[in-house]
């Protein structure tokens, strides 16, 4: 990192803190040790270190309680938990409180090394992402997913901190934003040496469930001539992805929950119980506490699934990823087709960035698959993108970040004015609702429908902040 790197390890024992020191210098950072937690606390108000890294049981303060100060002091300072005594409950809860690591002592050096390494790159980037610092032509890329926006970089955060401890988590997020991919980068982050394994629970028939899930032996059922191996067995070691879990039925869910808290499964048609080791990663686009007052998903199930939450944002809600994901999509599809696309008109720009996007990012997917198609040359241009999308334009009105408004009918014909005036009408748009809100911009954002962060990104654009 360009600039100089502070670390705290507070430890009671001096031999560890030896130990920790040396391998720790090899990374060219300035360390900070601390034998006392008290004296630790001091340093990190003192310094706001990068990274604190701290053992968990101790005199006076324990490890969490250090890791709930230091988040109290700056909750982006990362924490690396240390025990002797390890389990992964307490992995977990130190997890869910923020910390971003968590170590088993006797602590393998090479390993702290790595972690170290990987939480000051990503702390880096973020840092980089929240002050909207210089990024490559395609933005900032993370386990193949493409994100400038604090939102998802906090998202990517999260991901580093759970995927070493993680048993089950749950995915939620609208339909289209990518939560299938966050699921595949935090099987690749956790290490596992198994499959992935994925179950679409809406594309599966009620009566096949069990079946898919645990697998079946010969006979159990009509058309069972050969045994079958399960989904839970081919992810032994591995990930198993629950996709749209909140389709699944009633009468199943019940007999997941065993599995998932007991590790043990049981083919149809067989009482023989079957040991495995598996990870489970669940997605929806569902309310589920609600499909829990509708008594249409177990409660017990959904504690177990969400021990660790990951929220995706609609793509409204990270408008500032729109132009990264367009050029992403177009250099994709250009290369699928055979062309030699080079560029996207403004106008063109113009309107992807002010659609709606009720189907996120596998709309604009679409979107950008369609205009690649249909080019003839080496400009995408307004006259190849969907119809659906030109009709707010033509109906008179603009869709800011999913909310219609409407704007002066000189500005309607697109095809004789230059997209000035369109963003000349967006910014009219955001210092209204500011100067409504009184410079509030929480307030501003709410009474535009849009989320902070892409109020921000779109003052920013205009020169407003």
């Amino acid at each position: 990192m360009a600039d100089l790197v502070h670390i705290v390890v507070i430890d009671d024992n001096e031999r560890s803190l030896e130990l920790l020191s040396a391998a720790l210098e090899q990374l060219e950072v300035c360390l900070h040790t601390a034998n006392d937690p008290e004296d630790g606390l001091r340093l990190v108000r003192e310094l706001r270190p990068h990274l604190v890294i701290t053992d968990l049981v101790m005199p006076r303060l324990n490890g969490l309680q250090v890791l709930e100060q230091v988040m109290k002091i700056d909750p982006t300072i990362d924490v690396i938990l240390m025990t002797a005594h390890y389990t992964t409950e307490t992995a977990v809860e130190a997890i869910r409180r923020g910390a971003a690591d968590y170590l088993e002592k006797p602590v393998k050096l090479p390993l702290l090394r790595q972690r170290v390494e990987r939480l000051l790159h990503t702390a880096q980037q973020r840092q980089r992402a929240l002050t909207n610092d210089v990024f490559g032509s395609d933005g900032v890329r993370f386990e193949g997913l493409i994100a400038r926006s604090p939102q998802m970089w906090e998202v990517f955060a999260k991901l580093q901190r759970i995927a070493p401890h993680y048993r089950s988590a749950l995915i939620s997020g609208p339909t289209g934003s990518g939560k299938d991919l966050l699921a595949q980068a935090l099987h690749r982050l956790s290490g596992v040496t198994g499959k992935y394994v994925v179950l679409n629970c809406s594309a599966v028939v009620e009566t096949l469930f069990e079946s898919e899930l645990f697998g079946h032996v010969r006979g159990a059922f009509t058309g069972a001539d050969r045994d079958k191996i399960g989904l839970f067995e081919l992810a032994h070691e591995g990930t198993l992805f629950l996709d749209e879990v909140g389709d699944m039925p009633l009468s199943t869910q019940a007999k997941l929950l065993r599995a998932v808290q007991n590790q043990e499964i049981s083919r149809v048609g067989s009482l023989e119980g079957r040991r495995v080791n598996v990870r489970i990663i669940a997605a929806t686009h569902k309310n589920l506490p609600q499909a829990i007052q509708e008594r249409s998903f177990r409660e017990d199930l959904y504690y177990r699934l969400s021990m660790v939450e990951i929220t995706m944002p609609g793509l409204r809600d990270r408008a500032e990823d729109i132009p990264l994901l367009v050029w992403h999509f177009i250099q994709r599809f250009s290369k699928e087709y055979g062309k030699s696309i080079e560029a996207i008109t403004p106008r063109a720009m113009m309107h992807l960035e002010q659609h709606a996007w009720p189907g996120n990012v596998r709309e604009l997917e679409h979107a950008i698959g369609h205009a690649c198609m249909m080019t003839t040359g080496d400009v995408i241009d307004v006259k190849d993108l969907p119809a659906r999308l030109l009709h707010d334009a033509d109906s008179g009105k603009m869709v800011f970040s999913g909310r219609e408004i409407d704007y002066p009918a000189k500005t309607t014909n697109l095809s004789a004015k230059s997209t000035s005036a369109l963003e000349m009408q967006e910014r009219e748009l955001i210092i209204r609702a500011l100067s409504e809100a009184h410079g509030n911009q929480s307030e501003a954002a709410r009474h535009l429908g849009v989320g902070r962060d892409a109020l921000r990104y779109k003052m920013r654009k205009h020169g407003l902040g």
